[in-house]
């Protein structure tokens, strides 16, 4: 399937015709051009296809334009079906995956969803299949089996996603390189056996490539009956002659001369090529997104009964050095809304215009009942603001000043409401990074609400370049993961960590770490994180909670645990496993600092006795 960049028309592609997509020149987006030709050659059918999407300037930011290419195995009896399937499936369901995935994602999960579609189409029998060599304990003949590679570019980056020997080359400043490998078996003068394919296997291996891309760059998609037939010198002399900027014309003369040269070359193959010119990616100076973020509007701070856009303020819940926050009621809206208002102190932050356009962005998106929802606004504003549910009840930093010694069973039912947030977080390709008490709210029925996500991490986001980039760590400090402050990197075990650091504040009142009071007093390494165990707060806490505590606040996040399911499990009840290799360690590994005082006192006591004589 292929569309217009002008009328957004699908357009099938055909396995027997030429096809391309058009040119589009908008400004400071991604561009390209796409030509391409496939024929059947000497066979009878041609079971080679190949499909591009250009999508709307959305989707073109946070899915990218996809191209993708191929080739059925001619032993399947579905080999052509399988092909076209792929192609034209994949881009279709690619584009409908979460907005905020991130690329690799977005492909991974769909491809696993197609492959595991064609498998399911095999039959019972023995594999009798000459080009496709698989070991199969299921002893299940594959009917419907294509080759397959799709170029996604996205950004100024571009993504492959391969599997079997189609092939995927770049043309840049006079050379030309093969990037993907084939997943083949040369067997002499008998050609080859392939070794992996769609549909081939229930458990599916894709190669991944990423690399930066160029405005003038050339990518080269073919089948094998082209380039087992045309050698890379060759191709390269025929890509140094398409000039800047060609037209998508001149991209189909160019994949038919490829084509139709296989042919004249000797391959009794179908033939296919698919050439993909860069005309622009959307790098662009940072000043100059800076100044498009600026050009924001932020309102005055606003009194009772004044307006803004229609909502009128009723009470003003909330202000201040970083926002406001109000009670309005609209015509429109039978329930109380919360206006919430960049602060004026803000208006020549761009990073935190930034993060605040971001968390409205990831607010309107995410439906789940323990995070703060932001409402579409259907009338679109100059002046900054966003508009989001009402949630009556108070800070957990407060809750915490209330309850300073919660039980286990309330810390617990806490904790898991957060955690199924955070999947909801996870599950979107989302990293919140600025977890701590005051950003989570807590009614009187003691249902909590995530708040404040304004320097969440958006996967899809952060593989562009259309945005400021972040010099600092993202998030509170003393709650913010070690690896976000010594790397910069964020990811669900930081928010992992974050939560640990929560739920031993409210158990203890106190901080798991010796506190920083600024960044620039953060550790160098990770073993100078040193835990400080829970029980030195309140003694009365069982030595199982302690230890899941401190695995799920290590420095390192190799040590911590992997999933919030396996916290929440440790946090429900005692880890024998745990218990038992605690036990096991020596003295000066359980009570290394009453060790370490022991000693220094016995040292002290033999000092003075040799003083002493």
């Amino acid at each position: 399937m292929m569309k217009s960049p002008i009328d957004n028309k699908p357009v099938k592609a055909s396995s027997a015709t030429q096809t391309s997509v058009a040119r589009s020149k908008l400004p400071v987006i991604l561009a390209v051009v796409i030509g391409g030709a496939s024929q059947a050659g000497t066979k009878a059918e041609n079971q080679d296809a190949f499909a591009a999407l250009q999508p709307s300037v959305a989707e073109r930011e946070s899915k990218g334009i996809v191209v993708a290419i191929a080739d059925g195995v001619s032993s399947a009896s579905h080999a052509a079906q399988a092909a076209q399937l792929s192609v034209t499936q994949f881009i279709q369901e690619y584009y409908a995956t979460t907005a905020s995935w991130s690329t690799n994602k977005s492909a991974a999960k769909v491809l696993k969803s197609l492959n595991q579609w064609l498998f399911s189409q095999g039959v019972t029998g023995s594999v009798t299949d000459s080009k496709c060599h698989h070991e199969n304990t299921q002893q299940q003949t594959a009917q419907w089996l294509t080759t397959f590679t799709a170029l996604i570019v996205k950004s100024s980056s571009a993504y492959i996603f391969h599997v079997g020997d189609t092939r995927v080359g770049k043309y840049r400043h006079g050379e030309y390189h093969v990037i993907t490998r084939d997943h083949n078996q040369k067997q002499g003068l008998s050609g080859s056996l392939l070794t992996r394919a769609l549909g081939a296997d229930s458990h599916l291996k894709v190669d991944q490539y990423q690399l930066g891309v160029n405005v003038g760059d050339i990518f080269m998609l073919t089948s094998d009956g082209v380039h087992e037939h045309i050698p890379g010198q060759q191709l390269t002399k025929i890509l140094s002659a398409i000039p800047k900027q060609p037209n998508k014309v001149m991209l189909e003369q160019v994949s038919l001369q490829i084509v139709t040269q296989a042919i004249a070359a000797g391959s009794e193959d179908n033939v296919s090529c698919v050439l993909v010119y860069i005309d622009a990616t959307p790098k662009r100076e940072l000043a100059e997104i800076e100044q498009d973020l600026l050009t924001r509007i932020i309102p005055p701070a606003l009194q009772v009964g004044q307006k803004l856009d229609g909502y009128k303020v009723k009470k003003i819940l909330h202000a201040s050095v970083r926002s406001h926050l109000y009670l309005v009621e609209h015509a429109d809206h039978e329930q109380p809304l919360v206006l919430k208002v960049p602060s004026m102190n803000f208006i020549d932050d761009a990073i935190y215009i930034q993060g605040f356009l971001r968390e409205g962005w990831v607010g309107e998106r995410i439906k789940h009942r323990n995070v703060m929802q932001v409402i579409t606004n259907p009338n679109p504003s100059k002046a900054l603001y966003h508009v989001c549910q009402f949630i009556d009840g108070q800070p957990l930093s407060e809750w915490m000043h209330d309850n300073p010694k919660p039980t286990i069973a309330q810390v617990r039912d806490i904790v898991s409401q957060i955690v199924s947030a955070l999947r909801a977080f996870q599950r979107l390709d989302l990293v919140h990074r600025d977890l701590k008490p005051d950003n989570i709210m807590i009614n009187a029925s003691g249902q909590i609400t995530l708040i404040d996500y304004g320097t969440v991490l958006i996967a899809a986001q952060d593989e562009v370049t259309t945005g400021l980039p972040e010099t600092v760590p993202q998030g509170t400090l003393n709650y913010i993961a070690p690896e976000t402050l010594l790397t910069m990197h964020a990811d669900h075990q930081s928010d992992l960590f974050s939560l640990a650091v929560v739920c031993y504040e409210m158990l203890s009142g106190a901080l798991p770490y010796k506190p920083m009071a600024s960044s620039h007093e953060k550790v160098k390494a990770y073993p100078l994180w040193q835990y400080r165990s829970i029980k030195d707060y309140r003694n009365e806490l069982p030595l199982w909670l302690d230890l899941t505590l401190k695995k799920a606040l290590q420095a390192n996040p190799k040590d911590r645990y992997h999933a919030f399911s396996e916290f929440l499990t440790d946090l429900n009840k005692p880890n024998l496993d745990v218990l038992q290799a605690y036990q096991n360690l020596p003295f000066i590994k359980r009570y290394p600092i009453q060790f370490w005082q022991a000693t220094t006192f016995i040292l002290l006591i033999t000092l003075l006795g040799v003083i002493a004589f």
